[in-house]
């Protein structure tokens, strides 16, 4: 019999436990629920579930805010009751330590899910697929994708799986063209900003100044670095990424103007060096961070075109939703 214990601050060994676990990821630490509580005001629950014996062998950070919150025209969406309700969403969860109690877990997290008036958003670790396969009726679980890298390949076999003429040829085209490579210190956040905006205005989004500080501020100290394009002294783009517990994920794509006018092809660029660096630091997988694996429309056959030619592995894992 499994008991779930859910607390509003985590236990002294919360990131620990992570840790120790091949599925931790930087989106259950403590510290990226703090950057959600100040950078967006959301809430934090932490889920611990419990065996007989007392011990601890799974957990979930869930992040908890009003389905309003991102939402234009609150004043009118608010006298729409469905609006008015909360949403309950984690990303790569739960973090089961006994694979033995898989199933039990989640049916567990399924009944606490099922005692709340919520809206439900949450996704499977891809190394740890077809755990949430327990959470249907009245869920919904659909399949979603990633390609993933496997740094201990080392450079060579990395290299020789790139697409030909769509990586390896952009990314000697970049270097060609006097594009280079450093690692991002917090001073060059402006500089990031201002690229991130353009990319992100150019998809309808915005991204504020302040969310970047404390994303920066809170993560970093335990697993958050960046990444710059520079040709001519001049920031042409960006990426920044998480590897805590050796796993890379990216966080935000910045691109400027001028990196995409003149072909300068500085994403290419630098993700081959973020897979350099991973190698040398000893981390485990990079993941590319979200595709779908049936893609339908140009924009998501884009986007899978893209992540597919770097090598990886899709992977295929659950999302529950309610």
């Amino acid at each position: 019999m499994i008991t779930l214990e859910l607390t509003d601050k985590p236990d002294a060994n919360w990131n620990n436990r992570l840790l120790n676990s091949p599925l931790g990821t930087i989106y259950q630490t403590k510290e990226y629920a703090k950057f959600t509580e100040l950078a967006r005001n959301w809430e934090t629950g932490y889920l611990k579930f419990i065996n007989s014996n007392g011990k601890i062998i799974g957990q979930l950070m869930l992040t908890i805010y009003s389905k309003l919150d991102e939402k234009k025209h609150r004043k009118l969406l608010s006298f729409i009751p469905s609006y008015n309700k909360k949403v309950y969403r984690w990303i790569y969860g739960p973090v089961i330590f006994d694979q033995s109690f898989n199933q039990e877990v989640c049916i567990s997290l399924k009944k606490y899910l099922m005692t709340k008036n919520y809206f439900v958003q949450g996704s499977e670790h891809p190394l740890g697929r077809g755990n949430l396969s327990s959470i249907i009726e009245p869920f919904e679980y659909k399949m979603w994708g990633t390609f993933i890298i496997d740094l201990s390949r080392g450079k060579e076999i990395l290299w020789s799986k790139l697409d030909k003429h769509s990586a390896k040829k952009n990314i000697e085209r970049s270097q060609e063209r006097n594009v280079h490579i450093i690692e991002m210190r917090k001073s060059d956040l402006t500089e990031y900003h201002k690229m991130l905006q353009e990319t992100k205005l150019k998809a309808g989004g915005y991204q504020h100044m302040y969310r970047l500080i404390q994303l920066w501020e809170n993560l970093q100290p335990i697993g958050l670095t960046g990444f710059m394009a520079y040709q001519n002294e001049q920031p042409i783009g960006g990426l920044m990424i998480s590897f805590f517990n050796k796993y890379l994920n990216e966080l935000g794509v910045a691109r400027s103007e001028r990196d995409s006018k003149e072909k300068l092809y500085s994403q290419d660029l630098l993700k081959w060096k973020i897979i350099e660096w991973g190698i040398e630091n000893n981390h485990r997988y990079y993941d590319l961070t979200g595709v779908n694996p049936d893609p339908k429309d140009p924009k998501e056959m884009g986007i899978y075109k893209y992540k597919k030619k770097w090598g990886g592995d899709l992977i295929k894992y659950g999302i529950t939703t309610l």
